[in-house]
C-alpha cells in the first residue's frame, strides 16, 4: 500500500480547488496515529518518510507523510 497524506491536526472544509467547486472535508492527521492504524489492519509498514512544506508554496501546505506498507505472506 502506497498512502500520502498532509500531517498535522485539523480539519479545513474545502469549497473550490483547482477551478472546480466542490465539497469536500480535509482532515490532517498525526504520522504516529495512521501508522497505528495500519498495523492493526494488519500491514507491515516498509518506509515512512514526512516531506517538510515547500516554502515557495503560496499558500503554505505544511507537512506530508508518505507510508509504503505491505500485507504479510500466510505461512
Amino acid at each position: 500500500m502506497l498512502l500520502a497524506f498532509k500531517v498535522g491536526d485539523q480539519h479545513r472544509y474545502v469549497d473550490q480547488a483547482y477551478g472546480h467547486e466542490l465539497s469536500l472535508d480535509v482532515y490532517w492527521m498525526s504520522p504516529d496515529h495512521v501508522a497505528d492504524l495500519v498495523s492493526k489492519a494488519g500491514l507491515v509498514m516498509d518506509a515512512r518518510m514526512i516531506r517538510e512544506p515547500d516554502e515557495s508554496e503560496n499558500p503554505p501546505q505544511g507537512q506530508q507523510a508518505f507510508f509504503l506498507a505491505h500485507k504479510p505472506k500466510e505461512s
